[in-house]
């Protein structure tokens, strides 16, 4: 009894005081805490009996979700926060229960029994992986993919691919997608060891253990949360934007001027997602969330007493929104890239509601996070964690330096699966070290953010939590662009139906039938559909997120056995245009007679339906001719039959989107039938007569008079569109043009079939060319030494200018830049444009300005040159930035709100062209230009304004050739004169050309 009670009394002495640390005690002294917050997430893929579209959710359970978190099994001082969504959750239960995807079930199937078109589909998407990191390592993958290119088409592949090689394809794509821990044991080794010529029985072993390891991805979650090791949150139920959800009206806050649709408010949905994200929670782990990383970290103070009346203690977004929070406009980095308001960022607050309700936000360090997602995959594990761990120690010795009170929290919070694939050996090297250094390093200390509010809960508040995201301060990713508004005025239309049921008794449902409409109704509020309208991100496949999208919509309506409006069954998304034959170079002057002479089109658009008029039996249109002439725009016709027995029997009818339109419809005149983009002219033809429409707002089409012309001859048809009546139009503008051959039964033929055509117009006449440079050809060298990156994206040429000029429009001021090579866009910029940044300097007022160029350029102009407005154009980023105070050099720049650039990519010609409001010169009869190419950078370095760098070795991502500190990131300056580009541009000073104005 002696001995245990000695025991007892041992044991509390050391107890106590752990219990005084982690009950509001103190923190360790010096130790900098940590909170690491893996997020996954996957949209909610279109399923048909049981089959999902895409693969995704699955190769990242095989791949990701169940590695990243037994990887901590090895490394128990780690302390880490996992999200799972309940979308995810939701599909991943699916797979459990027998789902499978597209990819699955063309894997599993016999190789001797894929048919041809089964075939082309695992041609053409079995090797959607990064080729570098889960293709290339593995011999016979990367055979099979060099055997597909090398075979010039799809079609022509089909042919040279043996049973052997298809089976070997089959398994290769499912078994790169496992983790290569997995990889390594049983019964995968044997698999990755056999290579090649795998059996129908290797196929059912690998499907066997990526359903077994499918089934464990909660389970391990479940024995670290058990552990204490790991704190697993969640989302709120279908990943929406939730202070959207609660009121679109949050962005007159972020962006007053910004166009916005109809005014979507349904607070009651808020909460449902909130408390649906509850129960999916508690049915996986048994247990009720205290963390919510709301849908891509979007907050609002509106949202605070919802979150805390549902439970949640803690809540994440990112730094700009505590910067706005706190009256900032950004945190600030030093020279070495520490943010400079230390102990302001790196703490949690809490935010209260009107009624007291009380939530804490964790904020994530931007930086920190996006070098984990996207840079470190180009470095080593250790060089990377050493990066890392630099940044940490800096952090901790600027916190020490400002003397602010403790304990500390930095925040790194990112994506848990779609960096992986883009580092070395799935990151396992990044990994390992990274957890490896954080359980021995003394001075850092990972931790959960509920265990740190548990041991610290006396935390700042925050009065007013300013709305905004994870990475911007607003939420014009999901709002605001045109096809963004449309997405939204669709989702209050199907909402305000679906409310008629459960507010205002429109029609007897029974309560299941109710439960299901709400369900679809809340999956098409998910953020992932908005995510992808609109001209900011582009997944290269967004027209199938916008069927996703309209799908779910459609059900709300199927299942309370409604019928289905139109307006749902035509897409949001424009039709891409499709690849001209021919581009549009010069003015034409062709007589319309019926008579398509090769000479009088010269010089004209063209496109050609593939095949010709052998592309289908049912194909009656098989090209069209298209340009400008004094008179008019023109078009010709080649039918596969005489127009004369086309006519007999239908009509023609042809779309246009003319510039300066303000009204455009979305259907075709019957009112049903999408056009495929939104049309403001369209020209009807029955062989007899022409009927010419516009758009109009109430009745959807308009007849209008006007005085078309039309003639035919056998097979040939041209027409003719005088530019009186129609919107004004000048050089570099874009006409969108549709056809349609429209029978008894209805369409009978398009042209294009698939897409639209975009004519870019030439030299109307109505352009005074003020400046044409001819750059000299290969100085795409800086000034002198520079080389381009080593990966291949960067082709020779890419940032070669060869011709500059800036014209003069009715309206507009048009700069135009042609390239030694073709527009690459690589990474799917929604401009075409995704290797170049264009910047035009103007100086308009003389004796005002700024001299230094934008940031990372390290130029600045030299003499009297001083520059009013910087024309900015790259991928993701098309702006008119001025000096914030033309009086101070060191004010920096801001965006201009008087102006904005259009921009029109011709890759094929390699022309951008840039048009600005000429307004912007006043009424000053001459100015100054200068213009440079540089390459954008998604990522770059602190302070510089999203170009790449260049360096002293030419690196995978970086120009090399870099001389002396400050090195200029310009790879091409438009100059052909005295002193030389290189000069300039080694000395850092840049002079300008002047432009002279004609006289009025």
């Amino acid at each position: 009894m002696r001995y245990s009670m000695r025991s007892t009394l041992l044991a509390l002495f050391l107890l106590i005081p752990l219990l005084g640390l982690w009950a509001g005690g103190k923190a360790e002294e010096d130790v900098l805490y940590v909170n690491l917050v893996w997020h996954q997430h996957q949209p909610l893929y279109y399923k048909e009996e049981d089959v999902y579209s895409r693969p995704w959710v699955r190769v990242h359970a095989t791949k990701d979700y169940y590695d990243m978190a037994a990887i901590l099994e090895q490394y128990p001082d780690v302390h880490v926060t996992f999200n799972l969504t309940p979308v995810l959750l939701r599909q991943l239960d699916d797979f459990i229960a027998g789902a499978k995807d597209t990819y699955w079930v063309l894997g599993e199937k016999p190789a001797s029994q894929i048919t041809r078109e089964e075939k082309r589909f695992i041609l053409e998407r079995f090797f959607d992986a990064n080729h570098d990191n889960l293709i290339r390592p593995f011999p016979r993958y990367w055979e099979l993919m060099k055997k597909r290119d090398a075979a010039g088409s799809i079609d022509r592949a089909i042919d040279l691919f043996t049973e052997q090689d298809f089976r070997d394809l089959q398994v290769w794509f499912q078994l790169a997608w496992c983790d290569p821990d997995l990889r390594a044991q049983e019964p995968l080794a044997s698999l990755v060891a056999k290579g090649r010529n795998f059996s129908e029985e290797d196929k059912k072993v690998l499907f066997d253990e990526i359903s077994r390891i499918l089934e464990e991805v909660v389970p391990v979650h479940k024995k670290l949360m058990a552990r204490g090791q790991i704190e697993v949150i969640t989302t709120p139920y279908a990943h929406p934007i939730l202070p959207l959800i609660y009121s679109t009206k949050i962005m007159e806050k972020n962006d007053p001027g910004s166009p916005m649709p109809e005014h979507f408010s349904y607070p009651n949905d808020a909460i449902a997602h909130l408390e649906k994200a509850r129960e999916v929670y508690k049915a996986h782990f048994g247990r009720e969330p205290v963390g919510l990383w709301p849908a891509e970290g979007s907050v609002s103070q509106e949202i605070v007493p919802l979150v805390a009346r549902a439970g949640f203690s803690w809540m994440a977004s990112g730094e700009q929104v505590l910067a706005k929070s706190l009256g900032l406009e950004g945190f600030t980095r030093d020279a070495n890239d520490t943010v400079e308001q230390a102990d302001l960022l790196y703490r949690p607050y809490y935010v209260k509601g009107p009624k007291g309700e009380k939530v804490a936000v964790v904020f994530r360090d931007n930086r920190l996070s996006d070098l984990v997602g996207f840079e470190y995959s180009g470095m080593s594990g250790k060089a990377a964690v050493d990066d890392l761990f630099n940044r940490l120690s800096r952090i901790r010795q600027k916190l020490k330096g400002k003397g602010g009170k403790g304990p500390y929290l930095v925040s790194i919070i990112l994506d848990g699966e779609n960096a992986w694939e883009h580092y070395k050996n799935d990151g396992k090297d990044f990994f390992h070290e990274l957890y490896r250094r954080l359980s021995e390093t003394p001075w850092v200390k990972t931790i959960t953010p509920s265990e740190f509010l548990r041991r610290f809960p006396e935390q700042e508040t925050i009065e007013d939590l300013w709305p905004g995201c994870w990475f911007t301060p607003d939420f014009s990713t999901w709002i605001g662009e045109e096809e963004e508004n449309r997405a939204w005025n669709l989702l209050g239309m199907v909402r305000a139906h679906l409310a008629k049921y459960d507010m205002y008794h429109y029609r007897e449902a029974p309560p299941e039938v109710l439960e299901k409409a709400l369900d679809y109704m809340y999956l098409a509020e998910g953020s992932d559909w908005f995510w992808w309208y609109g001209a900011d991100q582009d997944s290269g496949v967004d027209e199938y997120f916008d069927h996703a999208f309209r799908t779910l919509l459609e059900r709300v309506y199927e299942t309370l056995g409604d019928p289905v409006p139109a307006l749902l069954e035509v897409p949001v998304i424009a039709e891409r245009p499709v690849m001209e034959s021919a581009s549009l170079e010069t003015a034409i002057e062709p007589a319309i007679d019926g008579r398509i002479e090769a000479a009088e089109w010269k010089g004209a658009g063209r496109y050609v339906k593939p095949g010709g008029v052998q592309a289908a039996a049912h194909a009656e249109l098989s090209e069209v001719r298209y340009g400008v002439s004094k008179e008019g725009l023109v078009l010709a016709y080649t039918s596969r039959n005489p127009w004369d027995t086309i006519f007999t029997d239908a009509s023609m009818e042809v779309y246009f989107q003319l510039p300066g339109s303000p009204v455009t419809s979305v259907f075709r005149l019957d009112g049903k039938h999408a056009v495929g983009f939104p049309a403001s002219h369209a020209l009807l033809y029955d062989g007899t007569a022409l009927a010419w429409y516009q758009a109009d707002e109430k009745k959807g089409w308009e007849k209008v008079k006007y005085a078309a012309l039309a003639a035919r001859a056998g097979r040939n048809l041209e027409i003719l569109l005088p530019y009186v009546g129609l919107p004004p139009m000048e050089t570099g503008q874009e006409v969108r043009i549709k056809t349609f051959l429209v029978g008894p039964e209805g369409t009978r033929d398009a042209l294009p079939q698939d897409g639209h055509v975009r004519a870019v117009l030439p030299d109307t006449g109505q352009t005074t060319t003020l400046l044409d440079v001819a750059d000299p050809e290969g100085d795409d060298h800086g000034p002198g030494s520079y080389t381009y990156p080593l990966d291949p994206v960067f082709a020779p040429g890419s940032f070669d200018v060869v011709e500059f000029s800036v014209a003069e429009g009715v309206e507009d001021l048009i700069f135009t830049f042609r390239m030694a090579s073709p527009i690459a866009n690589p990474w799917n910029s929604p401009i075409g444009l995704s290797l170049q940044t264009f910047d035009v300097y103007l100086d308009v007022v003389p004796g005002e300005g700024a001299a230094n160029f934008l940031e990372g350029r390290n130029l600045t102009t030299e003499g009297d040159f001083l520059w009013d407005y910087a024309v900015w154009v790259e991928g993701w980023n098309q702006k008119v930035l001025v000096p914030a105070d033309p009086n101070d050099p060191e004010s920096g720049f801001v965006e201009s709100t008087e102006v904005k650039p259009q921009v029109l990519v011709q890759a094929g010609a390699g022309k951008v062209s840039i048009r600005v409001p000429k307004r912007i010169l006043r009424d000053a009869r001459s100015f100054r230009v200068a213009a440079c190419v540089l390459s954008q950078d998604g990522f770059p370095s602190a302070g510089v304004r999203r170009v790449r760098d260049v360096q002293a070795e030419a690196a995978q991502w970086r120009f090399g050739g870099a001389q002396g500190d400050t090195p200029t990131r310009v790879i091409d300056l438009v100059w052909d004169g005295t002193p030389s580009q290189e000069e300039q541009l080694s000395r850092g000073r840049v002079q300008a050309y002047t432009v002279e104005r004609p006289a009025q």
